[in-house]
């Protein structure tokens, strides 16, 4: 795996199949896009794509919060690492940065600066300024942009949504 520590500094690739998000805990829901993005990448010919911010956007939003993470930074990369994606792009999330919009993050860096050709996501994710950007908005922009977009479905045991949080409840 590749490791990007500014979105400038990913090369120029023909055909990027991405995914976007925190990642915290590299969780069997997390796997399940990380293995699609591989399926997709390889069948398409393509490269894999993950990116994902430090630090969590939660402790620069609410830093009065007492997020407790499921993995250390480093311990996050290497789960990923062993999921087999090509490049992670690990963006610097500033208050700055929260304040993009969803359609600038589709503009500047799915489709200006990764050059997306599948976007592959998570039941839940939001993204941009308030977390406005959705499925929807993405289905919405896909066409007009050149890119595909698939929404991978929520993953439960035992009738419960897996995710970072209900992990994190678990644990406490």
């Amino acid at each position: 795996m590749k490791i990007h520590r500014s979105i400038d500094a990913l090369p120029r690739l023909e055909n990027a199949v991405v995914s976007s998000g925190t990642f915290d805990g590299v969780h069997i829901g997390h796997q399940k896009i990380l293995t699609r993005i591989r399926e997709v990448a390889t069948s398409r010919q393509g490269e894999s794509v993950l990116i994902t911010f430090w630090p969590h956007p939660r402790l620069i939003l609410f830093p009065d919060q007492d997020l407790k993470l499921l993995n250390t930074f480093e311990e996050k990369i290497d789960l990923l690492e062993q999921q087999g994606i090509n490049h992670l792009i690990i963006i610097p999330f500033t208050l700055t940065f929260s304040q993009m919009s969803s359609l600038d993050f589709i503009k500047k860096v799915l489709v200006d600066k990764i050059r997306t050709k599948t976007l592959v996501i998570g039941h839940d994710h939001r993204f941009g300024r308030n977390r406005e950007g959705s499925f929807e908005s993405l289905k919405h922009n896909a066409a007009k942009y050149g890119f595909q977009v698939e929404e991978i479905p929520r993953q439960d045991i035992d009738h419960v949504a897996i995710s970072s949080t209900q992990i994190r409840k678990a644990l406490r």
